[in-house]
């Protein structure tokens, strides 16, 4: 886009390399990489939960598949099991008094009759509760006569009551002389007129029948050990991943450890002496296409949206932000304050740049009453250097030392010259604005005695200075327009002698300086003329109204305080100027 293209112009050509759009995309880029990362981190988890589900849900169908051909299967193998306590040979031999050869046969002949239907049974045992007893089947067996004959071996059967009990290997007291496990059925025989207990059958079924149950499940390894883990039937690899954490009744998954995801599953059937083991292969488990749709959706609906919103805070924002820095920078260049003339959007961005402009408005305005104010000080000060230094005075004072030089010896004309010199050398002061209290006292008692050559005893000037603040700084000239004030329209127009007294203290941290006199005074309302400032007070009033509002102009430029000036009159008493300025020592000395 043309936009897109003219604001990348301006930011590179701006050098904004640390702007706030680069931190905009680089964010937006560490969460569109994060967005990535977590996909990613999402996809495995879910195909790993996924497999996991699927694993444990084909694992359970496989267990209780196996479980159910194995109850099934021995659910037969009761019934073949009580078909040959009813057999009648099995009965007599039950029944007789004393077995004969003879009668041992034909109970054998019986229990083959019966055994002929399965293939599967490897044998069986009939005891009588004499101690005699036949056996029929396959292959040679070792009987365990002590076990056998143990009260917790025959308890466990006749607990029963002629029902079966399964166990491995005759409940431990039968095996084959090969050492092949068998399992076998356990029921105590009872006599079926008189219900008397006579003996105990236990038939032994070849693991052949466990191998068939899990020998055609394809995708899996299904192994069947026993409840200590010896090997009967399925997957011999899988017998050595046994523990007695599967032998609680429930299905139980657990990962090999082997480093890769295969779990292996095991279930003891109840009532069974053996441990079903499954481990399903993983790769059959696959995620569901329809999460990793909707994954991809929620993707690509949240890039869009951040691409959206990167590209309205890029157009919207940061493009006028950026015109409006410019603008600024044109306005800091050009040296002076102005308006910046760019059209900016109707919202918190022009808002900006209004307030920016009534900023300068506002800064110009002060500016030009700063700089009026400073042209009307130094207007001021030079009436007051003006009125000083013209002839008027200059000649006033001369013809009053010729007269001196008629009248007195050449000591008191030398003391009169000295003193004049003084007057002028520290009244212009080298240019200086501010200068010390003391040279402003130094000032105002050349000025007096200067004066006194005129008007000789009709003035008398009294000091009261701390020694604290003689070297705080004030504005030059600031006390001696407010003596001549008070010589000019207080103490000679009176007609009478007067005094000047001026005293200058510490006030917390402002200097307090009087100038007292006993001239004619002033009257409230002339106090209050004297004290307003009004915007039209022109170069001729500066001087006027007594003298003094040139100076209180001037002093309250200087305190930046319109009560640093206080007057207090009585008429026909005195009048009494009194200033308060912040001290500030001469850091560089005198």
């Amino acid at each position: 886009m043309k936009w897109v293209k003219n604001y990348l112009n301006k930011f590179f050509d701006s050098g904004a390399h640390n702007s706030l759009a680069v931190r905009l995309w680089s964010i937006l880029a560490m969460i569109l990489g994060l967005l990535a990362v977590t996909f990613a981190a999402a996809m495995i988890m879910i195909n790993l939960n996924t497999k996991k589900e699927n694993t444990i849900r084909e694992a359970e169908t496989l267990i209780n598949g196996v479980t159910a051909t194995i109850n099934g299967n021995i659910a037969n193998y009761k019934d073949i099991s009580r078909l040959i306590m009813i057999n009648q040979q099995v009965m007599k031999f039950m029944r007789a008094d004393e077995v004969d050869p003879g009668l041992r046969n034909d109970t054998i002949y019986g229990v083959n009759d019966v055994l002929n239907v399965c293939n599967s049974i490897d044998s069986v045992f009939i005891f009588r509760n004499d101690g005699e007893y036949i056996s029929t089947g396959k292959g040679i067996y070792y009987i365990d006569h002590e076990t056998m004959n143990t009260g917790v071996w025959k308890e466990e059967i006749y607990e029963k009551l002629g029902g079966a009990i399964i166990r491995m290997n005759g409940n431990y007291a039968v095996f084959r002389q090969s050492g092949d496990q068998i399992v076998t059925i356990a029921r105590a025989v009872y006599d079926i007129y008189s219900q008397k207990r006579t003996g105990i059958l236990l038939m032994n079924i070849s693991t052949k029948m466990l191998a068939t149950a899990v020998g055609s499940i394809e995708n899996a390894d299904v192994c069947i050990v026993s409840e200590n883990g010896t090997y009967l039937a399925g997957a011999k690899d899988l017998a050595d991943l046994f523990d007695k954490g599967y032998c609680t009744g429930k299905i139980v998954h657990k990962d090999n450890g082997d480093g890769h995801f295969h779990m292996v599953s095991g279930y003891k059937p109840d009532g069974l002496p053996l441990i079903i083991l499954c481990r399903v292969h993983p790769s059959r488990s696959r995620v569901p296409i329809m999460i990793i749709f909707v994954l991809l959706l929620l993707l690509g609906a949240f890039t869009a949206s951040l691409s959206m919103l990167a590209s309205y805070i890029t157009k919207d924002i940061n493009g006028p932000i950026f015109e409006l820095s410019e603008a600024m920078e044109d306005t800091k260049r050009s040296g002076w304050l102005k308006k910046i003339d760019v059209k900016m959007p109707d919202n918190e961005i022009g808002q900006l740049a209004d307030s920016y402009n009534s900023m300068n408005e506002y800064l110009q305005e002060v500016l030009n009453r700063l700089i009026d104010k400073e042209k009307a000080v130094q207007r001021v000060e030079m009436r007051v250097l003006q009125e000083q230094i013209k002839p008027h005075f200059l000649y006033n004072s001369l013809e009053t030392i010729s007269y001196m030089a008629c009248e007195a010896g050449a000591d008191k004309v030398y003391s009169a010259l000295e003193t004049l010199g003084s007057f002028y050398r520290n009244f212009l002061s080298k240019g200086d604005r501010e200068i010390p209290l003391k040279r402003e006292i130094q000032i105002i008692r050349d000025y007096l005695s200067i004066q006194k050559l005129r008007y000789g005893e009709n003035i008398n000037d009294e000091y009261d200075i701390d020694e604290s603040v003689l070297d705080v700084m004030i504005p030059k000239l600031i006390l001696q327009p407010l003596v001549e004030n008070s010589i000019y329209h207080g103490i000679r127009v009176k007609g009478e002698p007067g005094v000047i007294m001026i005293s200058a203290k510490p006030e917390n941290k402002d200097l307090v300086v009087t100038v007292h006199d006993t001239g004619v005074g002033m009257t409230e309302e002339q106090i209050e003329s004297i004290l307003s400032e009004t915007e039209d007070d022109g170069e001729e009033d500066a001087l006027s109204g007594f003298g003094l509002k040139g100076t209180i102009r001037r002093i309250r430029y200087y305190c930046k305080d319109k009560d640093a000036i206080r007057i207090t009159s009585e008429e026909g008493e005195y009048t009494e100027i009194r200033l308060k300025i912040a001290m500030r020592s001469n850091g560089e000395g005198e």
